[in-house]
């Protein structure tokens, strides 16, 4: 277990400015990190900060991100969108930069992650290298300590 101390809005409403989290390293040394599991990572353009958000893309699925909206798109090109309840309704996906139709395809041993504030988030969107390597995952949130 190692904390985490929240810097910015980023993750907002699920995490707030100043609070301190609690990580848990062990968990994907038995199992490949999920969609939807919030993590702490080394950030990808920036590897010597921390960063924390939510994985939102698997190795190997192509995302695209539309109309506000998250979709995993299959190897028949059917879309399936990702329900994604712990965001701000009135967040815009693609508010930082236009990104309206663009698409992803998350390699191997990576992860395609985003903020829950997509208003005010750094991820996957803006990145040089939008891909968070399996490799640099610190940890996966466990608690909120204060």
């Amino acid at each position: 277990m190692s904390p985490f101390n929240i810097s910015g809005d980023s993750m907002y409403p699920t995490f707030e400015d100043g609070q301190t989290i609690m990580t848990e390293s062990l968990t994907y040394t038995g199992e490949d990190p999920a969609r939807g599991d919030v993590i702490v990572f080394y950030g990808t353009d920036e590897p010597d900060k921390f960063f924390i958000k939510r994985i939102i893309g698997l190795p190997g699925e192509t995302i695209k991100i539309s109309e506000d909206n998250v979709y995993i798109i299959d190897d028949e090109g059917n879309e399936t969108k990702i329900d994604e309840p712990y965001l701000n309704k009135k967040t815009k996906v693609y508010s930082l930069r236009q990104i309206d139709g663009t698409e992803y395809q998350v390699p191997e041993d990576s992860y395609f992650v985003l903020g829950d504030n997509r208003d005010s988030s750094y991820d996957s969107r803006t990145w040089k290298n939008p891909f968070v390597p399996k490799n640099s995952i610190v940890g996966k949130y466990y608690f909120v300590l204060f």
